[in-house]
């Protein structure tokens, strides 16, 4: 392999977001010793396979939740192969709304964009969460990062709940939006306000709110307002199970879920998951400490675990057969049904 990533959880996550494809894996402590250690397993195992570049993040939730984060950004450039420690639209929200120092520190990398995530006005959005205060540390953090050029990407992941007395929670991120005036303020800074609208992946956390999934007849509901600014209108939103559902029990092609470059999670006992899917215990690769290296990239290179041969074997028409709701009119993109059917297969 050209490259391969290599992400370890070492502080955890603030948030039990109920969207979460991750899951809730504990938080864990794992310091600055523990990293190198792992990135010296992995330079060794490099040095002695056929794999050009290594990239170290030490996050695979929330950027940047350890207080030395300045310290492991630096570690990962320093560990990483040259050119291949990396910087994405994610911060740290919840760092960023009480830490000025967080937001001018971020507005010295790239890109200059940080993603921001809603399930609806306050209420809604502190319950996809999981923790009281959510909806007012996005609000904050909107104020910091702008004084420093970041500019807020909205996220906003729409549920049966956004829909409550007529799309009122919906309405209110409208006003939000144009009273702190938002296109107008980024475009200062030389950026571009953004907004999307999406539904969630049917895996990890996000099964157990699968009741919760918009319907067909929920697209109606949504403001125009709000489609005429989100940057893929609705068509993050898919189409009705009951239309993928004919099509997919056609297709005879296994999922076959990669990720190019491809990218190991690492929790913090050590535990190793590929990123195709939400960590399980059909896809663990084994343990870093108990099984070792050679286990644990065996398994991978080779598709070892239940959860990989099921990917590059099984034909989506068996799960569709399977699984599928042929009635169903709850709203989902081809891949993130797909990834329901499969999640359905290895945890049933």
């Amino acid at each position: 392999m050209k490259k391969l990533c290599i992400a370890v959880d070492l502080a955890g996550c603030p948030n039990r977001c109920r969207h979460c494809w991750l899951g809730h894996f504990k938080n864990g402590k794992l310091g600055i010793e523990e990293f190198k250690q792992v990135a010296e397993i992995f330079t060794s195992w490099k040095k002695e396979n056929d794999c050009s570049e290594l990239a170290f993040f030490s996050w695979w939730r929330e950027p940047d939740f350890s207080d030395n984060y300045k310290r492991l950004w630096e570690l990962e450039q320093e560990l990483s192969s040259p050119n291949c420690a990396e910087r994405f639209e994610l911060l740290s929200v919840w760092r960023a709304s009480f830490d000025l120092e967080y937001a001018r520190w971020a507005a010295k990398l790239k890109p200059k964009v940080c993603q921001i995530t809603f399930f609806g006005a306050e209420q809604k959005t502190d319950w996809g969460f999981g923790r009281k205060g959510a909806f007012a540390n996005n609000l904050a953090a909107v104020e910091n990062l702008l004084k420093v050029g970041i500019a807020p990407r909205f996220q906003i992941f729409l549920t049966k709940g956004c829909f409550g007395n007529r799309s009122l929670d919906l309405d209110k991120l409208l006003k939000l939006i144009y009273s702190r005036e938002l296109h107008k303020r980024c475009e200062a800074i030389g950026q571009k306000f953004e907004v999307f609208i999406s539904g969630m992946a049917p895996e990890g956390a996000a099964y157990d709110i699968e009741d919760y999934r918009i319907e067909e007849s929920d697209i109606k509901l949504i403001p125009q307002s709000l489609i005429d600014i989100s940057r893929e209108g609705t068509k993050l939103l898919g189409e009705p199970e009951y239309i993928l559902h004919k099509r997919l029990l056609a297709n005879n092609s296994p999922p076959n879920l990669i990720t190019n470059p491809p990218c190991l999670y690492i929790t913090c006992n050590y535990d190793v998951y590929p990123n195709y899917a939400s960590p399980g215990k059909a896809w663990l690769l084994g343990n870093l400490k108990t099984d070792g290296i050679e286990f644990v990239m065996n398994n991978f290179i080779n598709e070892n675990t239940v959860a990989m041969q099921t990917n590059k074997t099984m034909p989506i028409s068996r799960l569709a057969q399977q699984y599928g709701m042929a009635e169903s009119k709850k709203m989902y993109g081809d891949d993130s049904l797909v990834a329901r059917y499969l999640y359905q297969h290895l945890n049933q």
